[in-house]
C-alpha cells in the first residue's frame, strides 16, 4: 500500500506540472524527479526488512564441481580466448539438484515479505554492478553496450520490480465460484512451491536469461539449477556469485541458485535428474529432445522454442515510425532474438519508399566490438556455426532471386561479424523465409491486401510474436487477431516483454507454457483446489436420496433436478421446469 502511495505522490505532482507548464522536456524531467521522490518516500516509511538470520558463507559451484570436458570461452567479437572451464558431469548435476532440494525445503517456508526483500537486495546489486555485468555479457556474446544495458540490465530490473510489487497477488489464494447446487460450499485455489526448477537457457542474453528465470523461481518458493550455454561461459561464476552473495547475506542457503556448465550431456542429465519442472529456451529440435528426456519421469516442461515473427506494415502506417521500429526489430542483438522481426511484410503501395529508407540507414550502421570501447549499432554474432547458417541462407536466397540492398557477406575484421543485411524481392519459396535465421538479416516481402498479409504471416510453422503497423487502430487490431501467434504488438515491436504483467510464449512449434505475468509464476507453482463448508460448524450433508443404500426413487429425483437446473429458459422451458420441480418435490415427500 505504501509503495502505491509513493508512486502516486510522484505521478500526481508530475501531472499537475504537465498541465500548468508548456515545456515538455522540462515537464518530463520534473515528473521523473518527483517519481523518484515518491519512491524514496515509500522506502523511508517501509524501512529495511530484517531476515532475523545470521549471514552464511558460500562457495561457487565451480569450486566443488567440474570434472568433465574442458570448454574454452571465446570472445566472438575478437576471437580471443577468455578462459577455460570444465563441464559438470551427470553425477555432479544430480548432486547439485540434491543440494538445491535441501535448500528449497527451508526457503519454501519464507514469507513473501522476505522474498521481496531478497529480490530488492538483488536488484540493488544488479544496478551497482551493471558495468561488470555488461562487460561480461559483451565479452561472452559480442553484443553492443546499448544491447547489454537494455537487454541485460533494464529488462532484469523491471522483471524484479514487477515481482516485488505484484508477485504475491499472483500466488495468493484465489476464490472461485460454486454452482447453485452447492451454495453451502465455498471454493478457492492455492499455490504452493513446486520444488527444484531445472532451467536450460541460451547464450543470447547470458545474464538476463539466468536472472529472469531464477527470480521467478525464487519468488514462487523454489530453488533453481540453471544450465548456461557452452557459448557463454566466462560470466557463469560471476553471475552465480551475485545471487549467492545476496542470499547468504540474508541468512539463506546460497545453493538455492546453482549455475552449471556443459554441453548436451550436462543438459540431458539435468532434464533426467528428477527436478520438479523444466524451463527450456532454445530450438524446436532440442526442445523435442528435452520433452523426450522429461517423459522418463513425467516431468512437466515449459518450452520457448524461437520464432519467425511477422512484422506487417499496412499502407496507412506512419512510414518513418515503421521503418525505425523495423530496424530495431531486425538488428537488435545482431538479430539473435527469439522474437526478432524475421519477416517484414510491406504493402506494395509503400514498398519502394520503405526499401529506400532502410537501405540507406543500414548502410550507415557502425559495427564493431563494444567490449573494447566505442559506440556501435551492431555487434558480432556469437556462434560460429550460426554465422555459417546465416550466410548459407542469404546466399541461397540471392541465387533464388533475392535482391541485395545492403550487406549479405561477412565482415573482414576479426571476429564473428556478419554485415547487417537487407534483402528485397523475397518470397515464400525461399528457405530463408521459412527457417529461423537468427542473424542480422532483414527480409522484405511485398503484399497487396490484409488477407494476403495474414495468409503469409500464418504460413510458417512458427508462431511466437507479431507486429502490425497501421494508422487505423481497429484495422490493425483485426489483422493482429487473425495472425496466429502467442503475442501481438500494434505499432511497435517487442515492448510486451517489458510489460511483465503479460505472459510470454508462443504456439505451434514456437513452444508452449508461459513465463512472465501471473501465468508464468503459476507455472512454477503447484496448484491445489480446496472446497470446504461455507459456514463454520455447519456440515453440508449429502441429500438423503444420494445415500447408500440408494432409494428406489433416487434416480427419478436426480433426473427431475437436472431438468429443473439445466433445462431451457424459454417460456415453454420454464413451464417444464415448474413441472419437474413439482415432480421432484412429490418424490422427496414420498422418499423412503
Amino acid at each position: 500500500m505504501l509503495e502505491w502511495l509513493g508512486d502516486l505522490f510522484g505521478l500526481l505532482w508530475g501531472a499537475v506540472v504537465l498541465v500548468l507548464s508548456v515545456d515538455f522536456l522540462s515537464d518530463l524531467l520534473l515528473l521523473s524527479v518527483l517519481y523518484v521522490v515518491g519512491r524514496y518516500v515509500y522506502v523511508a516509511f517501509r524501512g529495511n526488512i530484517q531476515s532475523g538470520k545470521p549471514a552464511r558463507s558460500f562457495k561457487l559451484s565451480s569450486e566443488e564441481f567440474g570434472a568433465g570436458k574442458e570448454l574454452d570461452a571465446i570472445n566472438p567479437a575478437t576471437n580471443e580466448k577468455i578462459t577455460t572451464v570444465r563441464a559438470f558431469t551427470p553425477d555432479e548435476v544430480n548432486e547439485c539438484v540434491r543440494r538445491a532440494r535441501v535448500a528449497q525445503a527451508e526457503w519454501a517456508e519464507t514469507s513473501f515479505d522476505e522474498r521481496r526483500a531478497v529480490l530488492q537486495d538483488l536488484m540493488h546489486a544488479v544496478v551497482e554492478q551493471q558495468d561488470t555485468i555488461c562487460h561480461l555479457s559483451m565479452q561472452d556474446t559480442g553484443k553492443t553496450r546499448m544491447e547489454a544495458e537494455y537487454g541485460e540490465i533494464l529488462t532484469t530490473c523491471e522483471k524484479i520490480r514487477h515481482l516485488i510489487r505484484n508477485g504475491e497477488d499472483a500466488l495468493k489464494s484465489e476464490s472461485r465460484g460454486v454452482p447453485l447446487l452447492l451454495f453451502l460450499k465455498k471454493a478457492w485455489v492455492e499455490y504452493y512451491p513446486m520444488g527444484v526448477i531445472g532451467i536450460i537457457v541460451p547464450w543470447n542474453y547470458p545474464f538476463h536469461n539466468v536472472a529472469s528465470a531464477a527470480v521467478a523461481a525464487l519468488f514462487a518458493g523454489n530453488s533453481a539449477v540453471i544450465k548456461v550455454s557452452e557459448c557463454s561461459l566466462s560470466s557463469k561464476d560471476y553471475f552465480e556469485k551475485l545471487f549467492r552473495k545476496v542470499l547468504a547475506a540474508r541468512g539463506h542457503n546460497p545453493e538455492l541458485v546453482t549455475l552449471i556448465v556443459g554441453e548436451g550431456e550436462t543438459g540431458a542429465a539435468l532434464v533426467k535428474s528428477g527436478v520438479d519442472k523444466i524451463l527450456f529456451i532454445g530450438s524446436p529440435a532440442v526442445g523435442k529432445r528435452v520433452m523426450e528426456g522429461a517423459s522418463a519421469n513425467l516431468t512437466p516442461v515449459i518450452l520457448e522454442l524461437g520464432g519467425k515473427d511477422p512484422f506487417i506494415v499496412l499502407e496507412d502506417a506512419d512510414l518513418d515510425h515503421a521503418t525505425e521500429v523495423a530496424l530495431r526489430g531486425v538488428f537488435v542483438n545482431c538479430g539473435q532474438n527469439c522474437i526478432a522481426a524475421e519477416r517484414i511484410y510491406v504493402h506494395n503501395k509503400i514498398l519502394p519508399k520503405f526499401e529506400e529508407v532502410v537501405a540507406k540507414k543500414v548502410a550507415a550502421f557502425r559495427q564493431g566490438a563494444s567490449v573494447n570501447g566505442g559506440c556501435f549499432d551492431v555487434g558480432s554474432m556469437t556462434m560460429p556455426r550460426q554465422l555459417e547458417i546465416v550466410d548459407e541462407l542469404v546466399q541461397a536466397a540471392i541465387q533464388d532471386g533475392a535482391k541485395v540492398l545492403a550487406g549479405a557477406k561477412r565482415d573482414e575484421k576479426p571476429g564473428l561479424f556478419y554485415r547487417p543485411t537487407v534483402l528485397s524481392n523475397v518470397n515464400h519459396s525461399m528457405r530463408i523465409v521459412n527457417e529461423e535465421v537468427f542473424g542480422p538479416v532483414m527480409l522484405i516481402i511485398p503484399f497487396s491486401s490484409d488477407d494476403e498479409a495474414v495468409r503469409l504471416a500464418n504460413s510458417t510453422e512458427y508462431a511466437l510474436g507479431s507486429s502490425i503497423f497501421s494508422g487505423n487502430a481497429a484495422r490493425a487490431h483485426e489483422v493482429a487477431r487473425r495472425v496466429v501467434a502467442g503475442m501481438a504488438t500494434i505499432n511497435d515491436f517487442g515492448v510486451g516483454y517489458l510489460i511483465q504483467s503479460l505472459p510470454f510464449g508462443g504456439t505451434k512449434i514456437s513452444g508452449f507454457g508461459r513465463f512472465g505475468g501471473a501465468e508464468g509464476l503459476r507455472e512454477f507453482s503447484r496448484q491445489k483446489s480446496v472446497v470446504t463448508d461455507r459456514f463454520p460448524g455447519v456440515l453440508t450433508k449429502a441429500p438423503a436420496f444420494t445415500k447408500y443404500p440408494i432409494p428406489e426413487n433416487g434416480p427419478a429425483i436426480v433426473k427431475n433436478a437436472i431438468h429443473f437446473f439445466y433445462g431451457p429458459e424459454s417460456p415453454s422451458g420454464l413451464w417444464a421446469k415448474a413441472t419437474h420441480l413439482c415432480a421432484m418435490l412429490q418424490l422427496l415427500i414420498t422418499l423412503k
